[in-house]
């Protein structure tokens, strides 16, 4: 008597032959050893990602991707903390983002499909253009491996952005990834709590020249007050919006409570970039609620926590209050002393002003073509009137000045899009949770307006595209609700 043998699914794959599989890994072995003779940190990390590879080699890369993508967000915040120590440049977050590359290249060689969900072509797509136009722009850079090395950090970060948004296509991985960014978030709170506690910082921290005790020192896991600061300002809104869109207690209290933090943080760090970036955050809030007819009802929720943040930083800026801070870290926050800055061209607020007077004459020195990607440093070195700051600190004028007239009309482009996208979201949707994934980003790009300028550059800032790569999720989340929602067209004949 015979059976047939049960047929094999259609999905499943053969398994590679253990004679393949160690072929592979001896043909990666010795190519990890030729290159550890040239550079044997470079061999060593090769080595790793080929381990890596092939311990991981049978999961399947559907199931594999999100959680990679997830950690290798939070390893973008944590940046050159979790650096090997013998190679400062070689961080996890590193690692992991070539991995993910390799992994989409492998996977699309295989056969594999990678289709871009409604909603995303658009704001991806205008990514693709700037990187390709920055890609362009190295031809006529100064300097070459500037320009090299600020191309890398966009393709890097632009494609974890993009990763971002093709994970929040399923809304359970999407709040598995706020849940881990939340995570941290309060790790990095804790960090700032133990550097007020003990005047003790993380070895990546670099002190400012406001000096070298208190409050004015807080840098959590950035490298200054500044990033950190601009960290907090991104981090509010997807914070304040929580009692604002859920009726559940522990979300509203998370709310509160997380941006009650965030405030004081900000406030501790000294940043009046940041500080302007929360302010514009809460005034946002208001703005887009209140012209929203069917949120109305939201303004008074949104108006009580509009006034808890008044009343938390008021007092603490005035030296009164539960709150208080160093002496120097109010003086740091007045904006008077900024505008004598401004009319006296002294101090931090000259060295912005003459800044930005001389990155707008390289652009116009380039007839708007720009200096090239990575360049503005490299140029604003050579300046005969060298202002001692060669960072623009200001990213509308780095992109600016690095892609000329043609690169920041792309980046604004992309801007605007995902801005005016998801204030349409947070109005037109009605799933909570796709209002509050677009009210909180459409509010962080408002204070990223002038957030941005806190930073010394923020092309490898990481906390700024993973808000873009939130915000093109929200606008992923919203066009799968408007497809569920659209009627089934009618059917011909009987």
């Amino acid at each position: 008597m015979t059976t047939d043998a049960p047929a094999r699914p259609a999905a499943a794959r053969p398994t590679p032959s253990p004679n393949k599989v160690a072929i592979a890994v001896a043909i990666g072995a010795v190519a990890a050893g030729a290159v550890a003779v040239w550079q044997p940190l470079a061999g060593l990390a090769l080595a790793v990602v080929l381990l890596i590879g092939t311990l991981i080699r049978n999961v399947p890369v559907r199931r594999l991707a999100p959680v990679v993508v997830v950690v290798t967000a939070a390893a973008a915040i944590a940046g050159p903390n979790l650096a090997a120590p013998p190679a400062p440049w070689l961080f996890l977050f590193r690692v992991l983002i070539v991995l993910l590359g390799l992994g989409v290249v492998g996977y699309l060689l295989m056969d594999g499909r990678l289709v871009l969900p409604g909603g995303l072509p658009r704001p991806a797509g205008l990514l693709a253009v700037w990187f390709c136009w920055t890609a362009l722009s190295i031809g006529w850079a100064d300097d070459l491996l500037a320009a090299l090395r600020w191309t890398l950090f966009l393709a890097m970060l632009s494609g974890l952005a993009i990763a971002i948004a093709l994970i929040c296509r399923d809304r359970r991985r999407a709040q598995i990834l706020l849940w881990t960014l939340f995570g941290v978030f309060v790790l990095a709170c804790l960090i700032a709590v133990a550097e007020v506690v003990t005047g003790l910082h993380l070895p990546t921290f670099r002190q400012g020249r406001e000096g070298r005790t208190g409050l004015i020192g807080v840098g959590s896991l950035f490298g200054n007050q500044n990033n950190f600061a601009t960290y907090l300002s991104l981090s509010l809104p997807y914070l304040l919006v929580l009692p604002v869109v859920f009726r559940d207690v522990r979300l509203r209290m998370v709310g509160y409570i997380g941006g009650g933090v965030a405030l004081l943080f900000i406030l501790a760090t000294g940043s009046k970039s940041g500080l302007v970036a929360a302010g514009l955050v809460i005034l946002g809030l208001l703005v887009l609620i209140g012209t929203d007819r069917r949120a109305r009802g939201r303004l008074v929720v949104a108006a009580g926590v509009a006034a808890l943040a008044v009343l938390l930083v008021v007092p603490a800026l005035l030296g009164v209050g539960p709150v208080e801070l160093d002496q120097r870290t109010i003086t740091k926050l007045d904006f008077g002393i900024l505008g004598q800055q401004l009319e006296t061209q002294e101090g931090s607020g000259g060295v912005r002003s003459s800044l930005l007077d001389d990155g707008l004459g390289l652009v116009a020195e380039t007839d708007g073509l720009g200096v090239g990607a990575g360049n503005a440093e490299t140029h604003v070195r050579s300046l005969a009137d060298f202002p001692g700051v060669a960072n623009l600190h200001n990213w509308w004028l780095e992109v600016l000045v690095n892609g000329g007239i043609v690169g920041f009309a792309l980046y604004l482009l992309f801007y605007l899009t995902l801005l005016r996208r998801q204030v349409r979201a947070a109005r037109r949707s009605r799933d909570p949770f796709v209002r509050y994934l677009a009210l909180s980003g459409a509010l962080a790009l408002i204070g990223w307006i002038l957030g941005s300028i806190g930073p010394s550059t923020a092309i490898h800032f990481a906390p700024m595209w993973i808000v873009f790569g939130l915000s093109m999720g929200a606008l992923v989340l919203w066009q799968r609700e408007r497809d569920a929602a659209a009627p089934l067209p009618a059917r011909e004949g009987p």
